[in-house]
């Protein structure tokens, strides 16, 4: 039998805290989701927008559950009191990704004030 591959989800949550507050879109990207909360936090800041994943791993109990990620260091508290997600390879790269993309939103900023 074929074992089945481990994937990671995206969410987009306008209210991370509480779903259905406001808009809680499904991504097909790390980069999809964060451009949505982006605008989020543009129009709802006062909601506390967030990206939430989810792993689908059907050997693990944590398999298709929602759970922040950490968009800063000081987030990493709480990926940390679950060391599945902590150690996870495909939640790591997503950590790695999204600062890739804070980093790039920084430099357009800086851009678009210069000019």
């Amino acid at each position: 039998m074929k074992k089945e591959e481990v994937t990671i989800t995206f969410y987009a949550a306008e209210c991370g805290e509480f779903h259905d507050f406001g808009e809680y879109t499904k991504c097909r990207t790390l980069e999809e989701a964060y451009k949505k909360y982006q605008k989020y936090c543009r129009t709802s800041a006062n909601m506390c927008p967030a990206i939430e994943f989810s792993i689908h791993d059907p050997e693990s109990i944590y398999s298709d559950m929602e759970y922040p990620l950490p968009l800063s260091s000081k987030d990493r508290g709480d990926l940390e009191l679950v060391p599945y997600y902590n150690e996870h390879p495909l939640v790591n790269e997503a950590i790695r990704q999204v600062e890739q993309l804070q980093k790039q939103q920084e430099k357009k900023k800086h851009r678009d004030v210069a000019r």
